[in-house]
């Protein structure tokens, strides 16, 4: 094992992934990058955890496509995460419109507006949280219907102990893998265009 290869400095991860090395700083202090500190205090990143990464943004290419981009509205207030949610979207290939709201408090009102396809959540945000969102969402008329997923950090069991998130809302924990949203957004267009071959 080659300890040179095997480890790489923040702005090599930074690079590799398309990042910023604040992003990188952040994803790694997240527990989304395996790293350690030399005992000069410089940070190393294990390159197997960046290789996973990228591998992850690879796998499960989009192989259904519809006739106009999915609507996403994405609501999220750190963004690290959003840059993130970005980057996997750009590498699994699916057409989508994305909208980014960074507080949950305004999002009904986009929703109202945009009547988007999905709606992905971050859960733990202030003032107000993602399970305050959801339930506001499932009491909308119109709305009561909708696509959503949730995305936390949060353990299933804490999910489950706070009790405000209906059954019908797909969780992933964080980091979101371009596997499982790939596959999501492909069963979802499925969905859309099986609707619009019945209302046509």
């Amino acid at each position: 094992m080659n300890a040179d290869r095997d480890v790489l400095t923040t702005q090599q991860a930074a690079r590799l992934l398309g990042l910023s090395t604040t992003s990188v700083q952040k994803m790694v202090i997240n527990g989304e990058l395996d790293a350690w500190i030399t005992p000069g205090g410089h940070r190393r990143i294990f390159r197997t955890s960046v290789d996973q990464l990228l591998n992850s943004r690879h796998v499960g290419l989009a192989g259904v496509t519809s006739s106009r981009p999915l609507r996403i509205l994405l609501v999220e207030d750190d963004p690290v995460q959003i840059a993130f949610f970005k980057a996997l979207l750009a590498r699994i290939g699916h057409m989508v419109q994305l909208t980014i709201i960074n507080q949950a408090e305004q999002a009904l009102a986009h929703l109202r507006a945009l009547r988007p396809d999905l709606l992905v959540t971050d859960l733990v945000m202030e003032p107000m949280d993602g399970f305050t969102l959801v339930q506001a969402v499932d009491a909308e008329p119109g709305l009561e219907a909708l696509n959503i997923i949730a995305l936390t950090a949060m353990t299933p069991q804490e999910v489950t102990a706070d009790a405000r998130l209906p059954q019908r809302v797909v969780r992933y924990q964080k980091p979101l893998s371009a596997d499982r949203l790939c596959g999501y957004l492909d069963a979802l267009t499925v969905r859309l265009l099986e609707q619009e071959t019945v209302n046509a």
